[in-house]
């Protein structure tokens, strides 16, 4: 396979116990899809919680038009081009998923910082749940009772499915 980027050509390694491709020149990274929540899930490499925090604190909840960072780069592993995708729905993370395999592209240091925005999440999520959950159980009964119709509804039951889990698979 060839780096999108680059064009060297990509080295198979572990990462987590799994096995993705690397560009030595760029330093990008491959994942096939499906790859990214064991990858997750697995936690051998662990971050500082200073850099975690660091992280979390610096990445805001923005907007990005992904119509302007949208590249489409070509597939390594089918040919496909990619599109953008804001990482966790508006992290900030610009990561380049595969129209066709559905595999993800991480530019160099992409796929530490999702790590680390994970971890830090997940230290507070169990705050930021228990201050807001007044008004997630007020949706969730909206949502349940399909009082919030077409988008809107869609929009709220994807937060919800967010918030329980759902952080972890950029197809969510």
């Amino acid at each position: 396979m060839q780096c999108p980027v680059c064009r060297e050509t990509l080295r198979t390694i572990e990462y987590e116990g799994i096995e993705i491709e690397t560009c030595d020149e760029c330093e990008g990274e491959w994942l096939d899809h499906g790859e990214l929540p064991k990858i997750l899930q697995r936690r051998e490499v662990q971050f500082d919680e200073e850099e975690r925090r660091a992280l979390v604190n610096a990445t805001k909840i923005k907007g990005v038009p992904l119509k302007d960072v949208d590249r489409d780069l070509p597939c390594p592993k089918c040919g496909a081009t990619t599109d953008a995708i804001n990482y966790g729905g508006n992290t900030g993370i610009i990561l380049d998923r595969c129209t066709g395999c559905k595999g993800i592209w991480f530019d160099g240091g992409e796929l530490e910082k999702v790590q680390m925005l994970i971890e830090g999440w997940e230290e507070t999520i169990g705050q930021d749940v228990k201050k807001h959950a007044p008004d997630l159980r007020r949706i969730e009964r909206k949502v349940a009772t399909s009082e919030l119709r077409g988008r809107r509804r869609g929009f709220y039951a994807g937060f919800l499915s967010l918030i329980s889990g759902g952080i972890l698979d950029p197809d969510n």
